[in-house]
């Protein structure tokens, strides 16, 4: 059976894009609203350096200082932008694209993917797009080896193309050369939480100087504690900056959320409505789709669903969980589309797509989602026993067999144990070894009922049910008896609910087919 959308506790850990779509939507711009330094702020030691050295680092530099800190009207920024442009065979995709913004506003990255629908999925993220980028990459970092931020786009890449070492590798050569680098930083932190490599992200964050002043980086901390099982020992310091009204709303609202998180999850409403309140004054996409998780997974009540400004820049994610829990399915197709493009390294959106293609009776295109998440994460067990469980009900067995036997098992957990044995028992019904198939199923079944697990425990029964009434067997009515005892089933999931209404009505079919 399919493995379940990951219902783990969401954290507000940094996305993770382009440099120049992060400096685009604000996120790497001073914080305080009013502070005695921030008149200080200034380019011109950048200006002065690109002046006396005319070349591509110091050009360079200074387009990035200048969108950091707001100075991308400057007239020498613009003439610094033009002189990257002008040399496109020595710079990097990423500064052509911060050059061309500051020249011509910004490109549109947004446009394009909204739009994107499920129409354009095979064609919108490709192998060779990060084949061809990373040789460009590299080719720039032999004559530029000490450009953090090409370090940062370089493990990007090789992330998205599912090669984890050299990202790893990659990104601590750049957090060597900027351990104080918010951008740097948060990248590392989303990069090494997704490796679950949890204490390297912490360490990173504890060891830059500029955790304890800077929002965005604090609230990476506390979110990375809270996935660790603790709380952080900052998060005083976290609601000092954000009562101090000294910084502004948007560079706290991740910060806002994290805190806000940790309280509801201790089970302090209050607080928590409280900071997912301010977090939602000026949002981001990260921001918006925590308290779209908890909204529809956490507590429903917690505060008026009018108040999210769900039209923030790159909310693809929030979008996908809204219309996903408001049974939008077409739309949540396109969102979880639209996501996938936005962080084509990422699995959740992968997993949400191929459910509601299902749920939308598509499994062909389920199938499809789950080979594009390979990209990134080729030896994924999920997407491994979910490819095979789509295969299998379409009686592509040749297939279902072939990727089902690509697991590794040492990888497996508990859970995703249960849903590949359960699998595995569909395939041998589909190829009539029916003792077999049941004898798979029933221990999938015991395992769900020994884990406590309703929801896996509803799903397990129901796909066996609808084996043993696709064979016409003897073993129907008790596997029917399994399904009465389920009461509850209007407040399962709408995956449950679904294959629930399928098998009733196959079970009813057969029954009339008999008389």
């Amino acid at each position: 059976m399919a493995a379940i959308i990951e219902e783990k506790e969401r954290r507000v850990i940094p996305n993770w894009r382009s440099f120049e779509i992060t400096a685009s939507l604000g996120e790497l711009n001073a914080n305080k609203l009013k502070s005695k330094d921030f008149s200080k702020l200034s380019i011109d030691s950048y200006i002065r350096d690109f002046r006396n050295n005319s070349s591509v680092p110091f050009a360079a530099d200074l387009i990035s200082a200048a969108l950091v800190n707001g100075f991308d009207d400057n007239n020498n920024v613009k003439d610094a932008a033009q002189f990257l442009l002008n040399n496109k065979q020595k710079i990097t995709t990423s500064q052509e694209e911060l050059a061309y913004r500051i020249l011509n506003g910004p490109i549109g990255s947004q446009d394009v993917i909204e739009g994107i629908t499920i129409k354009q999925l095979n064609d919108c993220i490709t192998n060779q797009d990060f084949i061809k980028r990373i040789r460009v990459l590299k080719q720039h970092l032999i004559e530029f080896p000490y450009n953090p931020i090409a370090w940062v786009e370089l493990s990007r890449c090789y992330s998205i193309l599912g090669q984890e070492g050299k990202a790893m590798q990659t990104m601590k050569y750049a957090v060597q050369l900027s351990p104080d680098n918010r951008f740097v930083i948060r990248s590392a932190t989303r990069l090494f939480t997704h490796y679950d490599e949890l204490d390297l992200a912490q360490y990173v964050l504890r060891h830059s100087g500029m955790l304890r002043k800077d929002p965005w980086l604090l609230s990476a901390e506390i979110s990375v504690n809270t996935l660790k099982g603790k709380v952080s020992n900052l998060l005083k310091r976290g609601i000092e900056i954000i009562d101090s009204n000294n910084y502004s709303p948007f560079s706290t609202t991740e910060l806002a959320a994290s805190i806000g998180t940790v309280h509801l999850l201790a089970g302090d409403r209050k607080k928590s409505r409280k900071l997912f309140t301010q977090s939602l004054v000026s949002p981001n996409d990260n921001s918006i789709a925590q308290v779209e998780w908890v909204l529809n997974s956490k507590d429903k009540s917690l505060f008026d669903k009018g108040a999210i400004n769900i039209k923030t820049q790159y909310s693809y994610e929030a979008m996908a969980i809204y219309n996903f829990y408001n049974n939008n399915l077409i739309d949540a197709l396109n969102n979880a589309c639209q996501w996938f493009c936005d962080m084509p390294f990422s699995k959740r959106p992968v997993m949400m797509g191929s459910c509601v293609a299902d749920l939308l009776n598509n499994k062909n295109l389920a199938i499809t989602f789950l080979k594009k998440g390979l990209m990134s994460n080729s030896n994924d067990c999920q997407l491994l026993n979910n490819i095979a469980y789509y295969y299998a009900l379409e009686n592509n067995l040749d297939e279902a067999n072939k990727y089902i036997e690509r697991i590794d098992h040492k990888l497996v957990g508990e859970v995703d144990g249960i849903c590949i044995t359960a699998t595995k028992g569909l395939i041998k019904f589909r190829e009539k070894d029916y003792e077999c198939g049941r004898e798979l199923y029933l221990r999938a079944i015991d395992s769900t009922t020994m884990l406590r697990n309703k929801e896996l425990n509803y799903k397990a029964i129901l796909n066996y049910t609808r084996e043993e009434i696709m064979a016409k067997s003897d073993h129907i009515e008790p596997a029917m008896n399994l399904i009465s005892e389920m009461k509850d089933i209007d407040n399962m999931s709408i995956e449950i609910k679904k294959i629930h209404s399928e098998v009733v009505e196959l079970y009813q079919k057969n029954k009339e087919s008999n008389i």
